[in-house]
């Protein structure tokens, strides 16, 4: 399994710490020490069936700093933004052979590790 993370992050920290009691393996990235460039968001976010505006958090001070909610949000300005914006990019992203979730909720995590199998 992949997760991206920010380590200050209570939902990553929640995520993990599920993830270890399982005992899965993880390929774990922290995308604030280690950014994304857009061609790797683009990729992650297609491994993971998602789309640049399905990632977006809406609750990051970059989100209003930037106007967003006031300015047509499509997939390639996300994709010149994120990287240089990791808050705007929703956490922690967990992918897994059954599909992908975000944020923290014990009961799709769990369906993803059940998936691995």
């Amino acid at each position: 399994m992949e997760i991206y993370v920010h380590p200050t992050c209570t939902s990553c920290k929640k995520a993990e710490r599920l993830l270890k009691e399982f005992g899965v393996d993880v390929l774990r990235r922290d995308y604030f020490r280690d950014p994304f460039t857009s061609d790797e968001l683009k990729d992650v976010f297609s491994r993971a069936g998602v789309t640049p505006p399905d990632m977006l958090s809406t609750k990051s001070t970059a989100y209003r700093e930037l106007g967003l909610a006031d300015r047509e949000v499509t997939s390639e300005l996300l994709l010149n933004l994120m990287p240089g914006n990791p808050t705007l990019i929703k956490r922690p992203l967990i992918i897994g052979k059954a599909g992908s979730t975000t944020g923290f909720d014990a009961g799709k995590i769990s369906a993803l590790i059940a998936g691995e199998g």
